[in-house]
Order: structure tokens, then C-alpha cells, then sequence
């Protein structure tokens, strides 16, 4: 085989691999799709390959284009292959395009990577099913670089190289047609549309996720009532709007020194510039100048989430708790607070931090499991030790302990943790009346009944829970807001933990 080079210091380019993958493509059964669709299908081939499937490209181009509407099965068949097997593969196509993975394209987001984990959870049930010769080959990288496609003729690629594997997988594929389709109607879209609300900036892909714990989420039907019930609350807890208030300090004298400005509060030190120089620097926006006006700051807060991951919470407490901590960590991220997540059974596991634009979170909730017990005493002995180590920039701390009725805690472990930090107790199905001694030690407490756990109330009840936590958020911003303009630069309160608890049924 030959290699060549892409460019000066970049991987070499196995030149035979590429044009016989490119020449598969002369066996596509899709309509419409161009020079983007290749280069995406490159993409998609090489989360495949990250996964370990060795997938000819026509096979990740067509189906791949499929899912994401870029392209359609053609009304006849086509290929230098033979006829029978190339109408096989667009009739195969035909009933796919059919699958609500198809038919709901435009509700998701199309995201490479997520494309990609998606084509490897149809093509999961295919690989055995294939010749042992093509099912034992390892993937082999492609360059992304779309100079190298651009000299490739597919037809003419195609009669050069060896196609075996390509029509082997065209074959199985064919011949095994009901393996993919029920595969493509087993893939949840709502799992689909989760990922897609927690996107990072434009252009990225399942931001901050694993690829094998995207691809973990996708095929395990265990997680779709978490994934329903995540569905049910976020579009709505998503929507916030933050503030970007300025202080004025138009009596007290300057607030900063800023790059832009009125020539009356220039820096006087910057008279003392040679002329030109000034000049200069007046035209970059490069001089100093004295404001009245700063991006208010507030107090530092860093919310700890711990929810109980122990086998009591199995059935709908865990789906509860694993909904609204995903919700309720989403909400205090978008609201500027810093956030960290963690679960717990008989220890205090690390936990992720959840940010405004990230989405690791999603399947550390929807995939954590624990089987060590409960030993909650340890637990809570582990996080006051944390605590108790100071720590830069931690600032206020507040606690969310999402658990069960018979979360048993040493009360003296209670109070030491209630003096460093607000603890809001969320209680999920009891199963007789809740009578804990530390409950007088906790801010605020909400009971979780059967009747909340209805169907059609849970959604309600957590987001009450939400907006109970967010009203504190709201008064500690209005509480900051006038001791600044009383005193001139005062720092926001502890996020509406002041005074007295209080219970929520």
C-alpha cells in the first residue's frame, strides 16, 4: 500500500484505504446529498472508528444522510454493483427513511459525534452477523482533509480496489434487513433531544461527553423513564434570563479604570505621552480612562447537589431525584452559580461540576450506579471533613440532600454540617410519616408523596421545587442590589438561605 503525506507534520495517508473506502461510495443508493455530506460522513466515520467499527463509507454516508435529511433513497436503484443487491440496499433505505428516528429529524440536533454513536447503535446488532474476515478487520483513521477527496473519481476508485467488504456489508445488512429496522425504532429520540438541550458552543458535539458513555446512554432501555421524566421539566427550566446589571457609583467617584471613556475622566498619566504615541493610542482604543459604571459582582456560592444513588431509590425515586437534580443543576448553572453534582451510598463519590454550556452531567445522572450499600453516616462525615478544609474561591456553600424517608444521619453530624451551609432536604416517598430528628437542623424540607409521584403531577412538584430555590436566588440578588446602592459596593446575601426553614408537601 501506498502512503503519502497531507502536509508538513500531519498523520500519513494510507492512499489505498482511502480510495477504496471513497470507492464504495460508487455503491450509494441516496439522493441530493454533495461535497458537505462526504465530509460529515468523514466525520461519522471517524466516531466509528473511535468505537472500534471498521464501516465501509458508503454505508455511514448513506445512513448517516438518511437520519439527518440530507439526502433521500433514490426512486431507482443505481451502482456498478450488482442490480439485485444495490435495489436491495435502497429498499432497505426506503423503509428506514419510515422510523420516527427519521421522521422527527428536525427535532434534534445533528451534532457529528452524536451522529455517529447513533450509526454504531444501528450497526451494533449487524456486526455479528457478518464473514468472519470482514468482521475481525480493525478500523483504519481517514483524513478529514477534503483535498484528498476531491482528486477521487468514486466509480473509477471502485473498480481498482477490492469492494469485498463493502458488498459483505451490504449483503448482511440486506439479508438481515429486520436487524436494522429494529434497531432504528428502538433508538430513543428523546435521549436524543436531552443531549441536544444541554449543547455547547456552535459547532461542537456532546461538549465534555465520552463517546462510550454517549453510546451507553443510547442503548439501554433502562434509562427511558429518567430520560421522559428529564424531558418533561427541562425545556421550560431552560429558559432563564440573566441580569447583566452595572453599578453606578455617580457620588462615591470612580468605579474601575476602563479602556473606553469620555477625554474628562482620561488617566492623567496619559498626557505624558509623546503626541504621536497618543494619537496612536486613541485610535486602538489603547488609553486609560476612569469609569463611574462596574459589572456588578456578587458573593461567591458553590451548590453541592448529593443525591442518594443507594438501592432504596430504585423505581420512581429514582427516577424523581435523578430528574430534578439534572433540572435543578441546569437551572443554578444558567443562573451563573457554580455547581457540582454528586451521588452517594455508603461513601461520597467525586461527582462532575455542571456548567451553563457543558453536558457531562447527562449521562453521569442517567448511567451512575452504586452497589456498596448505605453507610449515610460515612457519608456525611466525608463531606463535613471536605468542608472543613478551606478551599480558594469556594465562597458561600449550600447543600441539596435529594433522598428517602429512612435517610438516617447522626444529628451532631447534621448540625456541623448546618452551621457551614444551608442544607435543602428533598424526601422522596416515605414510606411511613417523616420523622427524622435532624429534620429541625435543615432549612427547608419537601415531602415527596405518592400523590406527586402521579404522572401527571411530578413534573409540577419539581418544578415548585425549582422555583422555591430560585425565589431564594431572586432575594439574595434584591438584597445585594440595595445594599450596594445604599453602601456603595456591598455584597449580595447567601442566596435566600436567611432565616427559618419551612416544609413543602
Amino acid at each position: 500500500m501506498a502512503d503519502a503525506r497531507a502536509g508538513g507534520g500531519s498523520k500519513p495517508v494510507n492512499t489505498a484505504e482511502l480510495e477504496r473506502q471513497v470507492g464504495s461510495l460508487a455503491l450509494s443508493q441516496i439522493e441530493g446529498a454533495g461535497a458537505l455530506a462526504l465530509m460529515r460522513a468523514i466525520v461519522w466515520q471517524s466516531t466509528l472508528t473511535r468505537l472500534g467499527y471498521a464501516v465501509p463509507l458508503v454505508i455511514t454516508h448513506d445512513l448517516g444522510c438518511l437520519i439527518t435529511g440530507l439526502g433521500s433513497p433514490g426512486t431507482v436503484a443505481r451502482g456498478v454493483a450488482e442490480p439485485a443487491l444495490c435495489e436491495a440496499w435502497r429498499s432497505l433505505l426506503v423503509e428506514m427513511s419510515e422510523a420516527e428516528l427519521v421522521r422527527s429529524q428536525a427535532g434534534w440536533k445533528h451534532r457529528d459525534p452524536m451522529i455517529g454513536v447513533v450509526l454504531a447503535r444501528l450497526l451494533g446488532s449487524v456486526v455479528p452477523q457478518l464473514p468472519d474476515p470482514v468482521r475481525v478487520l480493525r478500523p483504519i483513521d481517514l483524513p478529514t482533509d477534503g483535498a484528498h477527496y476531491a482528486r477521487i473519481e468514486p466509480t473509477s476508485a471502485f473498480t481498482r480496489y477490492n469492494q469485498g467488504q463493502a458488498l459483505s456489508w451490504l449483503s448482511t445488512l440486506t439479508t438481515h434487513r429486520l436487524l436494522p429496522l429494529l434497531a432504528i425504532e428502538q433508538i430513543d429520540v428523546d435521549a436524543l433531544r436531552l443531549f441536544g438541550l444541554f449543547r455547547g458552543g456552535p459547532g461542537e458535539a456532546a461538549a465534555g461527553v465520552d463517546l462510550a458513555d454517549l453510546y451507553s446512554v443510547m442503548i439501554s432501555p433502562a434509562l427511558a423513564d429518567v430520560i421522559d421524566f428529564s424531558m418533561e421539566l427541562l425545556p421550560s427550566i431552560l429558559e432563564v434570563k440573566r441580569d447583566s446589571g452595572q453599578q453606578v457609583f455617580s457620588i462615591d467617584g470612580y468605579a474601575s479604570i476602563e479602556r473606553r471613556g469620555n477625554l474628562d475622566d482620561l488617566v492623567l498619566s496619559q498626557l505624558a505621552l509623546d503626541e504621536d504615541i497618543f494619537e496612536q493610542r486613541l485610535v486602538d482604543n489603547e488609553l486609560f480612562y476612569f469609569a463611574h459604571e462596574k459589572q456588578v459582582e456578587n458573593e461567591q456560592r458553590t451548590h453541592y447537589v448529593l443525591v442518594d444513588g443507594s438501592a432504596s431509590m430504585r423505581g420512581v425515586r429514582e427516577v424523581f431525584a435523578r430528574g430534578l437534580a439534572l433540572a435543578l443543576c441546569k437551572r443554578l448553572a444558567l443562573l451563573g452559580e457554580s455547581v457540582t453534582l454528586r451521588f452517594f451510598d455508603s461513601r461520597l463519590y467525586e461527582g462532575v461540576k455542571v456548567g451553563a454550556s457543558s453536558n457531562a452531567e447527562v449521562p453521569y445522572v442517567l448511567q451512575f450506579r452504586a452497589e456498596r450499600g448505605r453507610n449515610y453516616a460515612r457519608v456525611i462525615r466525608q463531606f463535613n471533613a471536605e468542608l472543613a478544609v478551606p478551599r480558594r474561591g469556594d465562597g458561600k456553600v449550600l447543600v441539596y440532600l435529594l433522598t428517602h424517608g429512612e435517610c438516617q444521619l447522626p444529628v451532631e453530624e447534621v448540625q456541623q454540617l448546618a452551621s457551614r451551609a444551608p442544607i435543602y432536604g428533598v424526601f422522596i416517598l416515605p414510606s411511613d410519616r417523616l420523622e427524622l430528628e435532624y429534620l429541625d437542623h435543615l432549612y427547608r424540607v419537601h415531602i415527596i408523596d405518592d400523590e406527586a409521584l402521579s404522572y401527571q403531577r411530578r413534573a409540577q412538584r419539581a418544578r415548585q421545587i425549582i422555583s422555591d430555590v430560585e425565589s431564594g436566588y431572586e432575594r439574595a440578588a434584591a438584597r445585594g442590589g440595595r445594599k450596594r446602592r445604599a453602601g456603595g459596593g456591598g455584597r449580595a446575601g447567601g442566596f435566600g438561605f436567611g432565616g427559618g426553614g419551612g416544609r413543602g408537601r
